[in-house]
Parts: structure tokens; sequence; C-alpha cells
């Protein structure tokens, strides 16, 4: 009889863990599984019709297309993450380490945050994009916690490049180029980088 309840628990207590087990992988995998799904499913309803009117360039569903082909491949590589951590977790048998220490809410820099996107709003007509986009850039980072300036000023100028091409350049789309002396700026430095 004690043998019976011995295996009968034994059952229960391999049934909970297997349904402890699902319910972390489930709750692990779930935003990577939401990326991927909308990354599937939103070009179905992007557009109406295909464009196959273009002057030069892919054209403007070329960059929503690659953004969401790259955000399915990095919720496919985050999916595959999670079940390995969760399977080297398994195989280590090891309690998960407690953490001591929690990162607070900062509402000032939240604040900062919004204030900056207001900043970018007003400032991209009045300087142009390049200029909005690399002041934006540098002060998202020095907020974020980076103080090399190296590193402030290749991550700006890389990432605002990397914009201009991506918006300018494949999509084609009709970026501000500000007013007066930055107007003559923006396509100065738009010739240099070869978009116009």
């Amino acid at each position: 009889m004690s043998q019976g309840r011995k295996e009968t628990g034994a059952l229960d207590h391999r049934g909970s863990a297997l349904s402890h087990y699902g319910v972390m992988i489930v709750s692990r995998i779930a935003m990577p599984g939401g990326f991927l799904a909308a990354a599937l499913i939103l070009p179905l309803y992007m557009f109406d019709r295909p464009l196959r009117i273009r002057a030069r360039g892919p054209g403007p569903d070329a960059w929503p297309t690659v953004f969401l082909n790259a955000i399915a491949a990095i919720a496919l590589f985050w999916i595959i993450a999670e079940i390995w951590a969760l399977y080297a977790a398994h195989k280590r048998k090891k309690p998960a380490p407690v953490a001591t220490k929690t990162e607070v809410y900062s509402y000032p820099k939240a604040a900062a945050a919004i204030a900056l996107l207001l900043a970018f709003g007003w400032l991209l007509p009045n300087v142009g994009f390049p200029i909005a986009a690399l002041l934006f850039i540098f002060s998202w980072c020095f907020l974020g916690g980076i103080r090399n300036p190296v590193a402030l000023i290749c991550v700006s100028v890389i990432g605002m490049i990397t914009l201009l091409w991506v918006f300018m350049g494949l999509a084609l789309m009709p970026l501000s180029r500000g007013a007066g002396i930055f107007d003559d700026f923006t396509v100065w430095f738009l010739r240099l980088v070869r978009i116009y």
C-alpha cells in the first residue's frame, strides 16, 4: 500500500515539475513568439497591392520588409536562446540566482526621454534630419549611460547615416532638410554620403 502511495506521489511530483517547466517555457517565449508572429503576419496587411512603380532604389515597401524580416530572425534566435537557457538550467539542476539588487524606475530619465522626443520633433523641420537625428542619438546614448566620447560620436554618426540610407536612400522618403543654411548643409551631406 505504501509502495503504491510512493509511486503515486512520484508521478504527481513529476507531473507538477513538467507542468512547471511548461509554464516557464511558455512565459519565457511568449514575447519573442508574439514578435515572430507579428513580423510574419503584418506583411500581409501592409499594402493593398504590390508596389511596382519605382524611380530608383528598392522603393517604399523595402524598408518595412527588411525591418520585419530582421525582427522575425531576432525573435527566432531569442526563442532558441530562451529554450536553450531553460534546458541548460535543468541539466545543471542549480537554483536560479536570487537577484540581490533591482533597478528602480527612474522618472527623471523617463521625463528626459520624452523631452528628447519632443525636441527631436521641434528640431526636425528647423535643422533637418541629419543634425536632428545626430543630436537625438547622441543625447539618447548619453542618457542611457554611455560616457565614452569616442563611442558616443561613433554610434551617433553611424546611426544617423544608417537612418539616412534606410529612409532617404532606400525608402525614398522626403525627410526634412531644414531651413536656410541647414538646408544647404543637408544637401551637401546627402551628396557626401552618396544619397543624392
